[in-house]
């Protein structure tokens, strides 16, 4: 919507719906070095927020300048504000002909490995309260960043849903919900894997909840 006389207005990257209002999340793979200012331009025309980073970015197309100092992309400049935290940080975006907007990133440095599937599901358990906690302050939009834009990312974006979805209705249909996200990028979910990990993921979830309400 607001891409630059040198650009034009397609991106590599998928829309997922939520189940409350304001409940939307992107996703995109890593940017190449020439579509850095794509991405920073979806961010800013879709109102995201929050920034999830579940790979490492190409070393040649970081999207702000860890030295604390300035990157500039056609008509955006990124700072970092503060470096002394890898894993969650904010940066200052400023679209230089409007205004300027607060990123929470938040990467996921953890799941840098092949398999997701065979690490603990309370990693990426943890990452999503964090994710989720930070949404409920500052509503808006969701961009997840993974290398290839569907494993760790469909992994990331159905446990998302299912919890938002069991807040609302006490259930959820995991299969069903993972239908509807490969309506928009058929390549989610194409290990079985995938489908026992969320499961896992909700069982781990749900114990959780008893355990705070047996105490109480």
């Amino acid at each position: 919507m607001s891409y630059g006389k040198t650009r034009n207005d397609y991106i590599n990257a998928v829309i997922i719906p939520g189940y409350t209002e304001n409940s939307k999340l992107l996703v995109t793979q890593c940017p190449l070095e020439k579509t850095v200012v794509d991405f920073w331009t979806m961010v800013y025309d879709h109102d995201s927020n929050i920034v999830v980073l579940l790979d490492q970015l190409n070393k040649k197309a970081p999207l702000w300048d860890e030295k604390q100092e300035v990157l500039e992309f056609e008509q955006f400049s990124i700072l970092q504000e503060d470096a002394s935290n890898t894993e969650e940080f904010r940066l200052t975006l400023h679209h230089k002909k409007k205004d300027q907007r607060t990123i929470t990133v938040f990467w996921a440095s953890k799941l840098n490995v092949a398999s997701v599937t065979k690490l603990p599901s309370s990693i990426l358990l943890g990452l999503l309260k964090k994710v989720k906690d930070c949404w409920k302050k500052d509503k808006g939009s969701i961009t997840v960043v993974s290398s290839d834009g569907c494993t760790k990312s469909g992994l990331f974006v159905a446990l998302y849903l299912a919890l938002e979805k069991m807040d609302i209705d006490d259930e959820v249909d995991v299969f069903q919900m993972v239908r509807a996200m490969q309506v928009r990028r058929p390549e989610f979910f194409m290990k079985l894997d995938q489908y026992e990990y969320i499961y896992k993921c909700i069982k781990e979830h749900l114990e959780e909840i008893d355990s705070v309400y047996s105490n109480c």
